[in-house]
């Protein structure tokens, strides 16, 4: 299964709530993804970590967006 993929499911879970989504997206950011010190001299894993870490805090945004849209 993809990120997207993963991404995907999380999101529109109907089941999950907005924290219990947040979490479960924060726990498919790897944990390495900032130990990049210099991208010109990153490796290709590390860059398709630090992608797949950018469309997992997208999709945290999106969630938190919702809530601050829902509450108002």
């Amino acid at each position: 299964m993809t990120i997207e993929e993963k991404i995907r499911g999380i999101m529109l879970s109907e089941k999950l709530s907005g924290t219990e989504k947040l979490d479960f997206l924060h726990g498919l950011i790897p944990a390495d993804v900032c130990k990049i010190d210099n991208l010109s001299q990153a490796t290709p894993a590390q860059l398709r970590q630090l992608k797949d870490g950018i469309m997992v805090t997208d999709a945290m945004q999106q969630i938190r967006r919702r809530r601050v849209a829902g509450a108002w």
